[in-house]
């Protein structure tokens, strides 16, 4: 007899596009770490080798990168 029919979704297991793990922890990690290279800079006071448009890039993606793995 048959079983229960799988989702696609199960049958593969919701992991992490990037990394390949199913915890959100690298993307959040990664995450992290892109707010950090934004922020770096401007807290050490050398704000113009990281121009304030590319900081504020890395700083919002690393703030996506954290909402999602949280969601996971």
């Amino acid at each position: 007899m048959l079983g229960p029919t799988k989702t696609p979704s199960e049958e593969v297991g919701r992991s992490c596009p990037v990394f390949g793990v199913e915890s959100g922890g690298p993307v959040i990690g990664l995450g992290l770490l892109l707010i950090l290279f934004g922020i770096f800079p401007f807290i050490i006071g050398t704000g113009e080798i990281l121009p304030l448009p590319l900081a504020i890039l890395f700083i919002g993606f690393g703030i996506f990168l954290i909402t999602w793995g949280i969601r996971q």
